[in-house]
């Protein structure tokens, strides 16, 4: 019985330790984020923006940190190491925007503790002009 607890409790350590048994992004991705988002990342009008036009809120002042602090993105169940794996996963693969700095570990953990309570007010201003001319 004894074998048994210290088993599980082992697998439950490493099941839970940073980066232990953690997705690949792109099934990261699809697990906790096309299904507003969609598969390819362009967004569902009314429901979710597109992932693929990033570059320009990135560029604005507080862009990057206004990503990791959208509700979604900061209260993602993810370890913090993993979701800026997905972050950067998403900047190369789907946002137009893969030539910017990746996405730290640090950052994402530090930006993640204030989300934003209303995203759409928060936006950068020039991210709120982009969306406005759709």
């Amino acid at each position: 019985m004894r074998a048994a607890a210290a088993l599980a409790a082992a697998g439950w350590v490493a099941f839970s330790a940073p980066g232990a048994g953690a997705a690949p992004p792109e099934e990261a991705y699809r697990l906790h984020c096309s299904g507003c988002h969609g598969p390819d990342g362009a967004g569902s009008a009314g429901v979710a923006p597109s992932l693929r036009e990033l570059a320009g809120l990135l560029a604005a002042p507080g862009g990057r940190a206004y990503l990791v602090r959208v509700p979604g993105v900061a209260q993602a169940p993810l370890a913090s190491a993993e979701l800026a794996r997905l972050l950067n996963w998403v900047l190369r693969e789907l946002s137009g925007a893969g030539d910017l700095a990746p996405y730290t570990a640090g950052e994402v953990e530090a930006w993640r503790r204030d989300p934003l309570r209303d995203p759409l007010a928060a936006r950068p201003a020039p991210a709120q002009a982009d969306l406005r001319a759709r």
